[in-house]
C-alpha cells in the first residue's frame, strides 16, 4: 500500500530541489508501477538531468533491503531503453518477495521481443492467480494473427472472471481485424461497465459502420473525460468526416494532439498535410514519426522522395523501413529495385522477407521481381 507520508516528504524535498533525497523517498514509498509515484519519480529524474546518480541511488536503496526499489530501478531503466538491465532488476525484486511475474512477461515480450519466454511468464502469472494476467495474456496472443482464436478464448475467460478491461480488448481485437460489427458490442458492454477508455475505439468502429453522429458524440465524451488518444481521434474525425466548420479546425486539433504528446500524432498529422499537398511539412512530420518508432513512416517518406525524383533519398528511406521491420517497405523497395534494373539486390530482400512475415504469395512475387521464376 502506498505510503502517503513518504510521498509527501518526497514531494517536499523535490520542491526544494533536493533531488537525491526526494528520489530515495520515492523509492521507499514505491508500491506499484501503476500509481503516482512512478510518474513522479520519472519526472524528478528528468528535471534533475543526472541519470547516473539517480541509478546509483535506486540501486543502493534496493540493495539496502528495500526490494520495491528494484521495481523503481526497472522503470527508470526501461525509460532509458535498457530492457536487459531492467529484467535483472525485476529478477532481484522477485527474489526479494515482490510479485513481478506479469511485469516480467511484458518486458520479455514487448521490450525484448522474446515472445516464447514472454508466454512462459504470462502462463506463470496466470498460475499464480494474478487477476490481470488473463487479460494481458489475451492481448499478447491477439498480436499474433495466427492466434486470434486463442486470444478470444482467453479474453472471454477474463471477462467471465470479472476483468472489465478485457471487454475493451475484445473489441479492439475485432476492430484491428477490420470487423467493426463484431467489435462494437464488446465496446458497448465495456462502456456500460464504466470503462471510458473504450470511447475512442468505439468511435472508430462507428465511423467504419457509417454511424457518424454516434462517433461524434462518443468522441465528445472522450474529450470531456480526458481519455487517452481522444484529441488525435477527434482531429482525424474532423479531417475525414467533419462538417465544414469542423474541417476548418482539424489542423489546430492535430497541433493540440502534438502538444499533448499523443502517440501517433506526428504520423497522422503528416498524412493530413500530404493530403493537402503540403509535402515539405509532411516530410518533417514523417521524420518525427519515424524517430518516435513509427516504422511505416519510412515507406511514406520514400514514396514522397520517389515522386520528387530523389532516388538516393528514397532508397535510403526504403532501407530504413526494412531495417525497422516494415514488410510493406520491403515489398515497395523490391518494386523500386526492379524498376531500376537491379534484380540481384531483390535476392537479398528475399532472404529477409519471411522474417518480416511475408506469406507465400508475397515471397512468390519477390522471386518473380528478382527474375528467379
Amino acid at each position: 500500500m502506498l505510503d502517503q507520508v513518504l510521498v509527501q516528504r518526497a514531494d517536499q524535498e523535490a520542491a526544494r530541489g533536493n533531488h537525491a533525497a526526494a528520489l530515495e523517498l520515492y523509492a521507499r514509498a514505491w508500491d506499484s508501477r501503476h500509481d503516482e509515484v512512478a510518474d513522479k519519480l520519472l519526472d524528478l529524474v528528468e528535471d534533475w538531468e543526472d541519470v547516473d546518480t539517480a541509478l546509483e541511488i535506486l540501486q543502493k536503496t534496493a540493495d539496502g533491503g528495500v526490494a520495491a526499489a528494484y521495481e523503481a530501478l526497472a522503470v527508470l531503466l526501461l525509460e532509458l531503453d535498457e530492457p536487459e538491465e531492467a529484467l535483472e532488476a525485476l529478477d532481484a525484486a522477485g527474489r526479494g518477495g515482490r510479485d513481478v511475474t506479469l511485469w516480467t512477461a511484458a518486458v520479455l515480450a514487448d521490450e525484448m521481443g522474446d515472445r516464447e519466454r514472454g508466454e512462459e511468464w504470462y502462463r506463470r502469472a496466470i498460475a499464480t492467480g494474478d487477476t490481470e494476467a488473463l487479460n494481458d495474456f489475451g492481448v499478447f496472443l491477439s498480436e499474433d494473427p495466427d492466434r486470434l482464436a486463442e486470444a478470444e478464448e482467453v479474453l472471454l475467460l477474463a471477462v467471465e472472471r470479472g476483468d472489465l478491461m478485457a471487454l475493451g480488448n475484445l473489441g479492439r481485437m475485432h476492430l484491428e481485424s477490420d470487423e467493426p460489427e463484431r467489435a462494437l458490442p464488446w465496446l458497448v458492454r465495456g462502456l456500460d461497465a464504466g470503462v471510458r477508455s473504450v470511447l475512442v475505439p468505439m468511435a472508430e468502429a462507428e465511423q467504419m459502420l457509417g454511424r457518424l453522429e454516434d462517433a461524434r458524440s462518443h468522441l465528445g465524451d472522450a474529450l470531456a473525460h480526458g481519455v487517452e488518444g481522444a484529441r488525435l481521434a477527434w482531429a482525424n474525425f474532423c479531417a475525414e468526416h467533419g462538417t465544414p466548420q469542423e474541417q476548418a479546425t482539424a489542423e489546430s486539433e492535430f497541433r493540440r494532439a502534438l502538444a499533448d504528446g499523443e502517440p501517433g500524432a506526428h504520423f497522422d498529422f503528416a498524412l493530413y498535410l500530404a493530403d493537402h499537398d503540403r509535402f515539405d511539412e509532411a516530410v518533417a512530420e514523417y521524420q518525427a514519426a519515424a524517430a518516435d518508432g513509427e516504422t511505416n513512416a519510412w515507406l511514406n517518406l520514400a514514396l514522397i522522395h520517389e515522386d520528387r525524383k530523389d532516388r538516393r533519398t528514397a532508397e535510403e528511406c526504403y532501407r530504413n523501413g526494412v531495417e525497422a521491420g516494415d514488410l510493406q517497405a520491403l515489398l515497395a523497395y523490391a518494386e523500386f529495385l526492379r524498376q531500376w534494373g537491379r534484380p540481384r539486390d531483390i535476392v537479398e530482400l528475399l532472404e529477409q522477407a519471411p522474417e518480416l512475415g511475408a506469406d507465400e504469395d508475397e515471397v512468390a512475387e519477390l522471386r518473380r521481381l528478382a527474375g528467379l521464376d
